[in-house]
């Protein structure tokens, strides 16, 4: 069995590096991955990748409305989450 089957990772910077790779390793691992970036079309890749039941969504994880925004897609979309797995950077922070 593997130990995230039948659970929710929402993961934040998941267009490149150790986003993607977190968002693959979940899948890997079972769960339904959702990929959230700035770089909508970077996620929608990874999640394309990725296959199955995985979803893409835009964030901009300056702005507070913009993650509630994505963690509402998710929950319209999944109706759970799980994981979340929060990568993304802020130049200058």
């Amino acid at each position: 069995m593997q130990r995230f089957e039948g659970k929710v990772a929402l993961i934040t910077g998941a267009a490149s590096g150790i986003g993607r790779a977190a968002a693959i390793r979940f899948a890997q691992e079972g769960a339904r991955v959702f990929c959230a970036d700035l770089n909508l079309a970077g996620a929608q890749a990874v999640a394309a990748e990725i296959g199955g039941s995985a979803g893409a969504v835009q964030v901009d994880v300056a702005d507070y409305a913009s993650n509630q925004a994505m963690v509402a897609h998710v929950m319209e979309q999944a109706g759970q989450l799980d994981v979340a797995f929060l990568n993304a950077g802020l130049y200058g922070a």
